[in-house]
């Protein structure tokens, strides 16, 4: 008997067509889709700008303490190094030096003395010191000046130096001890006399012994270093970075 062929009817054609419809649009490759970027706005770039400028307004005081400290201490080096060329200077030429500054600036100068001397080593070390009116002058003859170096006359011998300290370094004070040669006794006399534009001399002598003396710098921010000299080795020392609670704490223990 023979067997029955089923004949496809029209709903099973639809069917199968759109499948392979279906079919071939999903294999066909598909256009990249473009990315839109989206800039910023305004008020965006605003609001960073014042997050910037709010954070350079919070760390700048901090940047300006650290390197107003730094300049402070370079200024206290400054000064050591120039008590220590003095000493040298003295020992080599034989002639004793001088170390003024003017008080409230940063300015100060080396240079020969020319004042009478006591007599002994240490009345030397102290009357010569305190000899400020009539020794304040500069040394005779031909003589040139730089700023943070010394000159050399026609004799070939460093006569003044003169040196500026770093910005908003001052000298703001000094002390000097003080013996009478004749009678023995010792006092501390301040360096800055009101009716000199420049302070006492602090002398270096020959035989390598210097005046006792120490000098107070500041930088203007409630911040000081103290320089001592001591007068029998000659050797300069520069303390800590002082606060204001901290230089009248040392000087009430003195």
């Amino acid at each position: 008997m023979p067997m029955a062929v089923s004949t496809p009817t029209c709903a099973t054609l639809a069917v199968r067509a759109g499948r392979a419809a279906s079919l071939a649009s999903s294999t066909k490759p598909r256009a990249p889709r473009r990315t839109q970027r989206r800039g910023m706005t305004l008020i965006e770039i605003l609001l960073v700008l014042a997050l910037v400028v709010l954070i350079g307004g919070m760390v700048a005081p901090v940047f300006n303490g650290v390197y107003s400290t730094v300049r402070l201490r370079r200024g206290g080096d400054q000064v050591i190094a120039q008590w220590s060329a003095a000493r040298m200077r003295a020992i080599a030429t034989g002639e004793v030096q001088q170390f003024r500054f003017t008080p409230e600036t940063g300015k100060l100068v080396v240079e020969p003395w020319t004042g009478v001397l006591g007599t002994g080593a240490d009345s030397r070390r102290s009357t010569g010191a305190a000899s400020t009116s009539s020794s304040a002058t500069a040394a005779g003859g031909t003589t040139s000046t730089t700023t943070a170096a010394s000159s050399t006359a026609a004799t070939g011998t460093a006569k003044t130096t003169r040196v500026t300290l770093p910005e908003e370094v001052i000298f703001h004070a000094g002390e000097l001890a003080v013996e009478d040669y004749q009678t023995g006794e010792r006092s501390v006399a301040s360096l800055q006399q009101p009716s000199e534009d420049q302070s006492t001399p602090i002398l270096f002598f020959p035989d390598g012994t210097t005046s006792d003396a120490s000098v107070l710098l500041t930088n203007g921010k409630q911040q000081f270093v103290r320089l001592t000299l001591r007068g029998l080795t000659g050797v300069g020392r520069a303390s800590l970075v002082l606060t204001q609670e901290e230089l009248q704490r040392a000087d009430r223990r003195k």
